[in-house]
């Protein structure tokens, strides 16, 4: 069996260079549960903004062609009918897109700073091991040594894939919907390890000025997350007041995750909002997404829907949740809609 060509055989490379930065601390874990710089994780974050980048200009129905493309630009060992450029048949690639991570050094947070408690009385629990439970151990201890320091710790990454190969329009884009909604690591769901690049892929042509959207209703005809929703008052993406300090946006994050919570708990439908993995014992992350931005000297918070409907939810019980959701956060105080 042939080997697939190498890289250096894709002709003219693309490169891009960014310093990275995280907003929040990012429990990026290595093999010892300890904090560390790794490139696995970016480039599988990478793959999954690729992939929105992909569904926005074609039919995320076709999720077949889509693995397809993918397989051959970022590799695999798994596609049946894959074949070289000579014919011959081949039972994994080599990805033609490079990552370059330095340093791959290991993270500088020690302590987390308190937070105020959302909630009260007995139930009362600190905002950072709300959004944080399972890398945050207690209100004042970190299960995972080392997180990624926000205020100190920087990494620079290189990206590089061949000119025009198949796929390859999308990694810019990509790129720029990871600077403006990426997160990385543990519950990075709920706005840890939020990163921004510097220079910011926002002013390049591939930035974020056409948003992924899709009516959310239309969203949940598939399994993945593959677009951010929109209703009949624009995207469903709202943002919190800017604050001097990342602290304080997981404090408003972890006010609004509650509130969201309990509404979907005093609906007798929590499993929409934090969604089971049907029969199989496990959940899939929430499609309900928390970021944390830059604007200028301060952060805000960013709230966004990604709607997919996952094997074991009820459409008809999922509807009307995700509406209640949408309304208590056009409601909700502090809070306003944003077009990006």
């Amino acid at each position: 069996m042939n080997a697939t060509p190498s890289i250096a055989d894709a002709g003219p490379m693309v490169t891009r260079e960014y310093e990275v930065r995280f907003l929040t601390p990012a429990f990026l874990g290595n093999a010892g549960q300890s904090g560390q710089w790794r490139t696995p994780p970016f480039k599988h974050l990478l793959r999954q903004w690729w992939r929105v980048a992909w569904a926005q200009e074609n039919d995320p129905a076709d999720w077949q062609a889509m693995r397809k493309v993918e397989g051959r630009l970022f590799g695999h060992a798994w596609l049946e009918k894959d074949h070289d450029e000579y014919g011959n048949k081949v039972a994994a690639r080599r990805s033609l897109v490079r990552l370059r991570l330095v340093p791959w050094s290991e993270g500088t947070l020690k302590n987390m700073p308190r937070t105020r408690p959302v909630g009260d009385g007995r139930n009362a629990v600190a905002s950072h091991l709300y959004l944080g439970y399972g890398p945050v151990k207690s209100a004042s201890e970190l299960k995972m040594a080392h997180p990624l320091d926000p205020d100190r710790d920087r990494a620079a990454l290189r990206v590089a894939w061949p000119e025009g190969c198949p796929g390859s329009k999308h990694i810019e884009r990509a790129l720029a919907l990871i600077h403006a909604f990426g997160t990385i690591g543990g519950r990075c769901r709920n706005g840890w390890g939020s990163l921004a690049f510097d220079p910011s892929p926002l002013g390049t042509e591939a930035g974020v000025g056409n948003l992924p959207l899709r009516d959310w209703h239309v969203c949940l005809n598939e399994q993945w997350a593959h677009a951010i929703g929109e209703d009949e008052n624009g995207p469903l993406v709202w943002r919190t007041e800017a604050r001097p300090e990342w602290k304080a946006i997981i404090e408003d994050l972890a006010a609004v995750r509650k509130a969201v919570n309990g509404l979907a708990k005093r609906r007798g439908n929590r499993e929409v909002v934090n969604q089971p993995v049907a029969g199989k014992g496990g959940r899939v992350p929430s499609n309900l997404r928390f970021k944390v931005r830059m604007d200028g000297e301060h952060v805000y918070g960013v709230i966004f829907h990604m709607p997919f409907l996952p094997e074991g939810i009820d459409r008809r019980a999922a509807e009307p949740v995700w509406e209640k959701v949408h309304t208590l956060l056009d409601q909700y105080e502090n809070l306003q809609r944003s077009p990006s």
